[in-house]
């Protein structure tokens, strides 16, 4: 029995489902069914084939030879195939040179029967190149019996990196002067940097507070339990944080989120929360959804501070250790009367500084409690401490670390999995309480669809939400971190997902855009924003670099169009992916490349086609190709299925 491609939506939900799933069900089609013993049977009997003419006489060879290199409508044309494989690609008059088709360059140079040329068919591994290809194009066909536009995107995709090969991030050859500079200086930039990620820091008291400030849900929870008034909104961020850090001061006796959110004090603020939030006379349902979701929220947001916290907090009271991070840390005299928030964070910034990291899993594990006891040593003996004090005072320290910490259960290094999907649905619970983003999302995502009948969204859990978007997440656009989706490569994606379900359910144009806009602000500010920043800056410094040599047009550029034009099933692909005429089709071939040059630097940053797939712009421009093709089937009735059998066929 033959696989049949699973494509759940069309456009750009379809096609995001399909690439997140395609390893998975292309080795399934693969397996299955015929395709599987013609591979077979191909790689079996290929060896034994010697000349043109033993190909052409089984028949069963013959249609994974052709279907391969998109051949097989050919296949009975027994005489052209023949000269195509006899004469070669040598010489200029060859067949396969003057068909104005590179389909029979390939074909004729897969099999090496022309003049001059050694056969390949008993060369393993370029007839398992035949098959690879001939499965994909297989794959492609089956594809298409279900949607065409995705059989025809699978194809360019495809032939780009045929044409162009695969990208290469070390392989620089293909990148203008301009590109090449960049490049360069970006790498230097990370070398004199380091990787930004590599130590965890300590979130200071005000980021936590801004970061509080701009979660709808947080901030409402705040303003009731620490009665801040209406007329706070009208401050400046700077000055409603101020007035918050105060008032949790007065009500908590800190205006550390950490501490007032930690485990032992958590119940206590939400019991406050929902007090006050009867005596206001809120909704009782509202107000246990609010609770729900924050409670959520600030779980993720404090929980590695307040864990850390509690093994700091262990180390202060325990004299031994106490003595010893002083020392080892340099630490302030008066560390020991500062208030337990500060003491924290002075603790932590200076294991940072010392140790690498503030986990005390980690500096006082296996591998790294040795050099974590000679910080100790070193500091303590520039100190002027006798050497039987510093050595009775280490073998008492080790036996303490070790009991307490030189476990394999470190914060960040414990259950990964469990930590990591904490954080993807802590990204989701941050959305639910949003002003704009719940209806964009909620469309985009088509989460009615997951209903029962008579079940509305609303009226479901916050936990029964939560795993809503999170299969239809992964169901559309293969992934259900929002941090992903809301990414340069993703937010696309799910804007055309929103803007196409929206139009299919009578929204207005007006109210499209603005619910988009809102939406698309604020999942920045909650997923993007510090990596918006840092690019933002980087790109500020790279200023000048990017003037260099514009008019340089980097290896060939017209060359390269002038591949892709020759075959006019990618001409047609391009054309529809850039919006362009078809009338442009018509032109002169120079006229015409400059048309698609313009178009595609406007487009796509770029007018090199080798740069569309070293840049990643690849699934850019498939996206568009499938978005127009979906408004061109809308509006004028067309079908790619035209294009992509032109593509296989002409």
């Amino acid at each position: 029995m033959t696989y049949t491609p699973l494509i759940p939506s069309s456009g750009v939900a379809g096609w995001n489902f399909l690439q997140s799933t395609y390893d998975r069900q292309y080795d399934a089609f693969v397996k299955s069914g015929s395709l599987k013993n013609d591979s077979e049977y191909f790689a079996e009997n290929i060896g034994g084939v010697t000349s043109s003419e033993d190909l052409l006489n089984d028949r069963r060879l013959l249609q994974v030879a052709v279907k391969a290199f998109g051949l097989e409508e050919e296949i009975n044309y027994r005489a052209l195939l023949q000269r195509a494989l006899n004469e070669g690609t040598s010489a200029s008059d060859a067949l396969a040179n003057t068909m104005n088709d590179e389909r029979y360059v390939e074909f004729s140079n897969a099999f090496g029967f022309g003049p001059g040329q050694s056969p390949m068919t008993s060369d393993s591994k370029a007839m398992q190149a035949v098959i690879d290809k001939f499965q994909s194009a297989s794959f492609e066909e089956a594809v298409g019996a279900v949607d065409e536009t995705m059989r025809t995107a699978l194809f360019a995709k495809r032939a780009m990196i045929e044409v162009f090969g695969e990208p290469d991030e070390d392989d620089v050859s293909q990148l203008s002067v301009k590109e090449r500079a960049l490049r360069e200086f970006d790498l230097s930039m990370k070398e004199i940097n380091g990787k930004g990620d590599d130590v965890p820091g300590v979130t200071s008291v005000e980021d936590q507070w801004q970061d509080i400030v701009q979660r709808d849900t947080l901030r409402e929870f705040f303003d009731t339990t620490l009665r801040i008034p209406a007329g706070a909104a009208g401050l400046e961020e700077d000055e409603r944080i101020q007035l918050y850090r105060e008032r949790a001061q007065v009500v908590f006796g800190t205006d550390d989120p950490t501490v007032f959110f930690s485990g032992e004090n958590k119940g206590i603020i939400v019991s406050a929360f929902k007090t006050r939030a009867t005596v206001d006379g809120d909704d009782a349902a509202e107000t246990a959804k609010i609770a729900k979701l924050s409670e959520h929220i600030l779980d993720q947001m404090v929980s590695r501070d307040a864990a850390l916290n509690e093994e700091w907090d262990f180390i202060s009271r325990q004299e031994p250790l106490a003595e010893f991070m002083k020392v080892a840390l340099e630490l302030p005299d008066d560390i020991a009367t500062r208030n337990t928030s500060d003491a924290m964070r002075i603790y932590r910034e200076k294991a940072i500084e010392v140790f690498g990291t503030d986990d005390p899993n980690i500096f006082a594990s296996a591998a790294n409690l040795d050099a974590t006891l000679n910080t100790y040593r070193e500091n303590a003996a520039e100190a002027g401490m006798r050497s039987s004090e510093i050595s009775g005072n280490l073998r008492t320290v080790e036996t303490i670390l070790k009991f307490s910490f030189g476990k394999e259960d470190a914060v960040d290094g414990g259950d990964t999995d469990a930590a990591n999907t904490a954080a993807v649905d802590a990204g989701w619970y941050s959305i639910m309480g949003q002003t704009g983003v719940p209806r964009f999302l909620n469309t985009a995502l088509d989460v009615s669809s997951g209903l029962e009948p008579g079940e509305t969204f609303e009226a479901l859990t916050v936990e029964e939400q939560l795993a809503i978007y999170k299969e239809k997440a992964v169901e559309i656009f293969g992934t259900d971190d929002l941090k992903e989706l809301t990414g340069p490569y993703q937010m696309g994606a799910v804007s055309e997902a929103y803007r196409t379900n929206a139009e299919a359910g009578g929204e207005s144009e007006f109210f499209i855009t603005y619910y988009s806009q809102i939406a698309e602000r604020e999942l920045d500010i909650l997923f993007q924003s510090d990596e918006t920043d840092a690019e933002k800056e980087f790109e500020e410094a790279l200023e000048e670099l990017r003037t260099m040599n514009d008019e340089d047009d980097g290896p060939s550029a017209n060359s390269q169009w002038y591949t892709i034009m020759g075959q006019q099933a990618m001409t047609e692909f391009m054309q529809v992916a850039l919006g362009l005429p078809k009338e442009v089709g018509q032109m002169d071939i120079d006229q015409a490349v400059g048309v698609y040059r313009r178009k595609a630097e406007q487009v796509l940053g770029t007018d090199k086609p080798s740069e569309f797939i070293s840049r990643d712009k690849m699934d850019e421009l498939v996206n568009m190709y499938l978005t127009r093709s979906q408004m061109n089937n809308i509006s004028s009735g067309y079908s790619s299925g035209s294009a992509a059998l032109m593509m296989l066929r002409s």
